[in-house]
């Protein structure tokens, strides 16, 4: 009887221990960088990434997730290595005022949020972007007139994310990004130029796969149709690996 209340109280202490452990925040930072030509780029994996033994057949020649990268462009250079991206081998902020300027004609800083959440838990953001589109409709007596629509263009990103502490990993269990863009117009009869009413499409990509606390991540997109592409810088950190401090987590989401 003596025993088992000793075990007991182990019990009872073991489990007021780990109610004494402060909850594992996590926060994940992303930046959005539009290309606007072609993407001469070079990726590659120094561990391996995916959650499963290769690269979900879905994503295939449509997202590229790596730990380094390089893209020229021109006379300039997009680099991640050691951890963290360059622009021209200056660090580019991933928060804070941007001290490196971007040449817009060939690559854009379009968003910069960051997801928090608590170990388990999902976090979200939604970035939206209502811009007026023109566009052309025909009218009964054959003359064209101009018209003005609003379109919830942009993106939603929804992650769940856990720690495995004792390998150094955040996993992000499950990543679901949302991407709303103008896909194609309406055909105006008679008419070749592509001028008529925009149809906005949707495209969902889901993500499985661990990154180390505080390194950044690159997530490239490649369009199925035309130039230029989307990639993504991502850096997860947390309280209980060190590297997300206690003033981060108040900072506010920010789009940009």
């Amino acid at each position: 009887m003596k025993r088992i209340a000793i075990m007991l109280c182990v019990i009872v202490f073991m489990a007021c221990a780990a109610d004494a452990r402060p909850r594992n925040q996590i926060q994940v930072q992303c930046q959005f960088f539009r290309f606007s030509g072609s993407l001469p780029g070079k990726t590659f994996v120094d561990e391996p990434i995916w959650t499963t033994d290769d690269t979900p057949e879905k994503l295939k020649n449509k997202v590229t997730v790596f730990s380094r990268g390089r893209f020229k462009l021109g006379k300039d250079k997009l680099e991640f290595k050691d951890g963290t991206c360059f622009w021209n081998k200056t660090e580019i902020p991933i928060v804070g005022p941007q001290k490196v300027k971007l040449p817009e004609d060939k690559i854009h800083l379009v968003y910069s949020p960051a997801i928090e959440m608590y170990e388990h838990g999902k976090g979200s953001v939604e970035i939206q972007s209502r811009q007026p589109i023109q566009y052309f409709e025909k009218r009964d007596d054959g003359l064209f007139e101009l018209k003005k629509m609003e379109l919830p263009t942009g993106m939603n990103i929804v992650i769940e994310a856990k720690e495995e502490e004792d390998k150094g990993y955040i996993l992000l269990a499950d990543m679901v990004m949302t991407m709303r863009s103008i896909e194609s117009r309406e055909r105006i009869e008679g008419v070749n130029l592509s001028v008529g009413r925009p149809v906005l499409g949707e495209q969902k990509y889901v993500f499985f796969f661990r990154v180390r606390p505080g390194k950044d991540y690159g997530i490239l997109i490649t369009p199925q149709q035309g130039q230029g592409g989307l990639l993504i810088r991502l850096r997860a950190t947390s309280t209980h690996s060190g590297t997300l401090k206690k003033s981060d987590t108040k900072q506010k989401q920010k789009n940009r």
